[in-house]
């Protein structure tokens, strides 16, 4: 059941792009906490403010501002990360077309081999037209005889 050995290797690629992923989720909730205390620091503001405590408002705003700064600043690195991971998936897929049409040139190859290359095909190609043009003169041929039987 889930004790048999896996028979996938995790490749240094794999590796990465897992390793991006995490960094991708761990700014997510680094975002998450950052909207909380943004909108802790608001709550904080208004209350001083109903308090009359103008000072206290301002520094809760300050802290707020700050708050926001990190964030679009957290936003520019997760956009970059993003941006990159999704190139490294996009390169892998264009490595494995790549690996692909060289797997199938090299088919190619050995089927021409087999065939006995382009001069054995052409030389092929003559004697069919060779052995068509005898067909149709033989033919011709058969059909004059049997005019001349049936005459």
């Amino acid at each position: 059941m889930g004790n048999s050995s896996s028979t996938h290797k995790i490749s240094a690629q794999d590796k990465a792009i897992l390793d991006m992923k995490n960094q991708r989720d761990k700014l997510h909730q680094y975002q998450r906490r950052i909207t909380v205390l943004t909108d802790r620091e608001k709550a904080i503001a208004k209350e001083m403010l109903a308090k009359g405590d103008k000072p206290k408002a301002l520094l809760a705003l300050r802290r707020k501002k700050y708050q926001e700064s990190l964030l679009a600043k957290t936003d520019a690195q997760l956009e970059q990360l993003e941006k990159l991971t999704s190139s490294v998936e996009f390169a892998l897929v264009q490595k494995d077309v790549v690996f692909g049409l060289q797997q199938g040139t090299n088919v190619l190859k050995e089927i021409h081999k087999e065939m006995g290359g382009l001069e054995h095909v052409d030389k092929l190609m003559g004697e069919t037209a060779e052995a068509v043009a005898y067909q149709q003169v033989s033919i011709v041929g058969l059909c004059f005889i049997m005019e001349l039987i049936c005459v």
